[in-house]
């Protein structure tokens, strides 16, 4: 969807707001990359009740981009174009502990992606991430990539680079489908080697929202020794295969794990020196726990659970709220300002409600042409 601008030679000392070639060249062609044409916001509108709101025109939301009001319109039937999901669950450290508890997965993720177009993937990680199976619509695919998790390792737990790579899986993907991450992890990251700017970058860029169900190692240890619980140890998955299928023709529209290529290194990010000093709060952020602050960055959710009810609870409310949004979007004006641009959302008609969409989105990336 993205176009490119190009830029005539700058002469030297001009201004027009685009950064310095890592070369040091100030007379170079540079190009504007622009992600996409319209930037959308999956938004939720509640009561101060947490009842859903209804029914809202465009005329009654009021967008700010960097506190400048934007002309909005509203899809009416958002859940009509599909969706593409991939469920990213920890495997390491102290998540085998968790296993039993996600039991009802499978049936949530169906409850999650409803009746209409999609496709899912299922990501592992714990000093790594591992596919155990890429996109894919047939039913039978998700019980079978679920019943290969298995504990993989006490001491990592990469939460940030697994979901850089599952954000690097639905970028992709060549179709206009609603892109989703559902993560069930620990409240914080151990071991990523992913550079936090540059996930909260690419969560600005791409429309892609993050769904957590985060359980707390600490509070669940100290209910089992509470309740003097020694058999809640990992013995094998909770999942069982499902029963053998008729294997479908090859599509190049599906692909499995078994055939999957390679996944692609993304390089291409915003520029990082262009990060206000705001940047650093939602680092810090990031760190503290990392679960909440993806969602909340993406304009998703987060829950978390010490019980089998309560992750089942939490997928089910996750799976409810889901497809009880307003996806609006506006056009942006062009603008040589290329930082994090903040995002606001407000209902004129409901001054008290509460809002959950976006905080940020990026315009775009400044680089040099080919060849300079």
């Amino acid at each position: 969807m993205g176009t490119t601008i190009l830029f005539a030679p700058l002469a030297r000392g001009q201004n027009a707001g685009v950064t310095a070639s890592p070369s040091g060249q100030e007379d170079e062609n540079y190009k504007l990359r622009v992600h996409s044409n319209l930037v959308f916001l999956p938004t939720r509108v509640q009561s101060r009740k947490g009842e859903t709101i209804y029914g809202l025109t465009p005329e009654e939301f009021i967008v700010e981009d960097n506190g400048v009001r934007q002309s909005v319109q509203v899809e009416e039937d958002p859940d009509s174009a599909g969706v593409s999901l991939v469920v990213v669950v920890q495997c390491g450290r102290s998540a085998p502990l968790e296993f039993k508890k996600l039991k009802g997965l499978n049936a949530m993720i169906g409850g999650i992606v409803g009746d209409g177009p999609h496709e899912v993937a299922v990501v592992t990680y714990g000093e790594k991430p591992y596919v155990l199976d890429d996109f894919s619509s047939r039913p039978e695919a998700v019980p079978l990539a679920l019943s290969r998790l298995e504990p993989c390792g006490d001491y990592h737990a990469v939460t940030i680079d697994a979901v850089s790579s599952a954000i690097n899986m639905l970028k992709r993907r060549q179709n206009d489908y609603r892109h989703a991450i559902l993560l069930i992890s620990e409240m914080r990251d151990y071991g990523s080697h992913a550079r936090l700017q540059d996930v909260v970058a690419e969560l600005g860029v791409n429309d892609i929202v993050i769904y957590s169900v985060a359980f707390s190692p600490a509070k669940n240890d100290f209910l089992r020794n509470l309740r003097g619980d020694d058999q809640d140890l990992p013995e094998s998955t909770p999942f069982a295969p499902p029963p053998p299928a008729p294997k479908p023709p090859s599509s190049d529209a599906e692909s499995t794990s078994s055939s999957a290529e390679p996944e692609p290194v993304y390089t291409e990010h915003p520029p990082i020196l262009l990060l206000p000093p705001e940047i650093q709060l939602i680092i810090n952020a990031l760190k503290a726990n990392t679960a909440s602050e993806l969602a909340a960055l993406s304009g998703g959710e987060y829950i978390n659970f010490t019980t089998q009810k309560g992750f089942e609870d939490g997928l089910q409310r996750v799976s409810n709220h889901v497809h009880d949004y307003y996806l609006v979007s506006f056009k942006p004006s062009p603008s040589p300002n290329l930082n994090l641009h903040t995002l606001s959302v407000r209902v004129a008609t409901h001054p008290d409600a509460i809002i959950q969409t976006r905080k940020s989105y990026w315009p775009g990336t400044v680089e040099p042409t080919a060849g300079n």
